[in-house]
């Protein structure tokens, strides 16, 4: 039913451009630059709490309303952003900022240290609950105001990532005022210090955030960014192209030659941190033996994945995490070879016929969907009884975290936003990490990974890491699949979006001409 609304929707997008409205949607008159820019992803975010998120749409929401320490720049280089400079102690245990003095959330209250201290004391108690509690609990002590406008953290090691754990998007500050009168339902009513505010959220159908016309960094370019959900492929695209939308992400593989073809358009493929995978559930038979994974991973296509669903637009992967992350180390692919999968699964003792569940969301990533059930093809002729399932992207992620979840195989993907193995490794694959789907435990695995983390030198790390990807790659706890590569549309009289090799997309410096 959702599919034929998009379609009737669509059909009726069409009708309006057929008959001869030359304004665009977003809101241009004619002869005079437009104060509205219209995004369209493949889902909506879940929240706006940066410290409780952990999917991209959401962090690219938070990116407009809220500002950090520190940011990267368009080089993906760490640059100031509250933070106008900083200091690390010699034995690299402490790190101290000094703030701009001229930033205030979008409540008027000030920002300043005592605000640094309340949103990372929040996240650091663990009581609350909160999704990036592990990504800075694991390497802060404690937080201290020094003065008004200079706080310093106590590290519990030296931490080679930690500037750029503060640059990523869950480092967003809060104004405390606000988080303490609306307690838990921040995430709908968040106030920031960014250049954006929250102005309206209709949950399904858009998000729009309007100019704070007071911010620090000068007032936005845009009057207002609306964010709508558009689930089907060719939908967006049809939007980018009509104009009802300025910019869209991702670009389905299959449209993107098209695009290119349009000289209203500009379609930009860049490399991600992002990669595919199917958690295997480790805790529940037959997957909690690692022949049976294993012969997964040879029943699996790869190769036809990438050149034939993802038309090139991606990569096998041949680690648990990709070449643009540091501390990779290429362990290889499992080559195709349904015989040797056929051969693991009987030493498992795996019957034909055997029934598995295969979950999916459908558009939250790249041709998530129609990878799924290509793979459940490749799986069927292995001889198993594949039941497939797809689901609504909010539903998924509710669904996967239950520690009942029926699934043994489940569509995931991960991008490691602070662009080290730290990240990339530790919330999915350690034991009781806070995204391990797969249920995986290996306690040598969680050894490398905690001596990797604490190791001062970058040698050492390295080394460690790459140990660690060769016993990932052994244990099998993924199907693993593609590198994406991330792919946007904007139309031409769009300037200023950009993306990080991490895949937030920045529309903060957006401008419309």
């Amino acid at each position: 039913m959702k599919r034929l609304w998009s379609a009737v929707l669509l059909s009726l997008t069409l009708a309006v451009s057929a008959c001869g409205n030359t304004s665009d949607s977003t809101g241009a008159g004619a002869g005079g630059a437009s104060q509205e820019l219209v995004v369209a992803f493949s889902t909506e975010p879940v929240t706006l709490d940066p410290q409780d998120t952990s999917d991209g749409i959401s962090n690219n929401a938070n990116e407009l309303l809220y500002d950090k320490l520190v940011t990267l720049d368009k080089n993906n280089e760490i640059v100031p952003q509250l933070a106008k400079e900083w200091t690390t102690s010699p034995d690299g245990k402490k790190i101290t900022f000094k703030l701009r003095e001229d930033a205030k959330f979008q409540d008027g209250t000030p920002v300043n240290a005592e605000a640094v201290k309340f949103t990372f004391d929040r996240v650091l108690n663990k009581e609350n609950k909160l999704a990036r509690y592990s990504l800075y609990a694991e390497f802060i002590d404690k937080v201290t105001v020094d003065s008004e406008f200079q706080v310093s953290f106590d590290l519990k090691f030296p931490f080679g990532p930690a500037l750029i754990s503060f640059a990523h998007t869950n480092g967003g500050i809060h104004s405390p005022k606000n988080v303490q009168e609306k307690g838990k339902d921040v995430g709908k009513s968040p106030v920031g210090s960014g250049p954006y505010k929250l102005k309206e959220w209709t949950p399904g159908t858009k998000m729009v955030f309007e100019a704070n016309e007071a911010y620090w960094g000068g007032a936005p370019k845009i009057k207002t960014i609306t964010f709508k959900p558009v689930t089907e492929n060719s939908a967006r695209s049809i939007m980018l192209e009509t104009g009802e939308a300025d910019v869209i992400v991702p670009v389905v593989t299959s449209d993107v030659e098209r695009l290119k073809g349009n000289d209203k358009l500009k379609v930009m493929i860049e490399p991600s941190s992002r990669n595919l995978y199917i958690s295997i559930n480790t805790a529940k038979a037959p997957f909690d033996n690692v022949k049976a994974r294993q012969a997964l991973n040879y029943a699996v296509d790869k190769e036809t994945i990438v050149n034939k669903i993802m038309a090139g637009q991606a990569k096998v992967l041949d680690a648990a995490f990709g070449e643009k992350i540091w501390g990779h180390t290429s362990v290889g692919a499992y080559p195709y070879d349904p015989e040797k999968a056929k051969q693991l699964l009987a030493e498992a003792g795996v019957k034909p016929g055997t029934t598995i569940k295969l979950w999916t969301p459908e558009g939250r990533y790249l041709m998530d969907r129609q990878i799924a059930e290509y793979i459940q093809g490749n799986l069927q002729e292995v001889g198993l009884n594949v039941v497939f399932q797809k689901w609504e992207w909010g539903a998924f992620q509710e669904a996967i975290k239950s520690p009942d979840a029926e699934f043994n195989l489940a569509v995931n993907s991960w991008g490691a936003s602070t662009n080290d193995a730290d990240w990339a490794l530790r919330p999915i694959l350690k034991t009781g990490g806070a995204s391990n789907y797969a249920k995986f435990s290996n306690p040598a695995l969680d050894d490398m990974i905690d001596k990797a983390m604490k190791a001062s030198s970058q040698d050492e790390r390295k080394k460690l890491y790459s140990e660690a990807l060769a016993l990932i790659k052994e244990e099998a706890p993924w199907i693993f699949l593609v590198e994406y590569k991330q792919t946007s549309g904007v139309r031409n009289n769009v300037e200023g979006v950009y993306s990080w090799s991490n895949e937030r997309l920045i529309l903060r410096d957006a401008v419309k001409k």
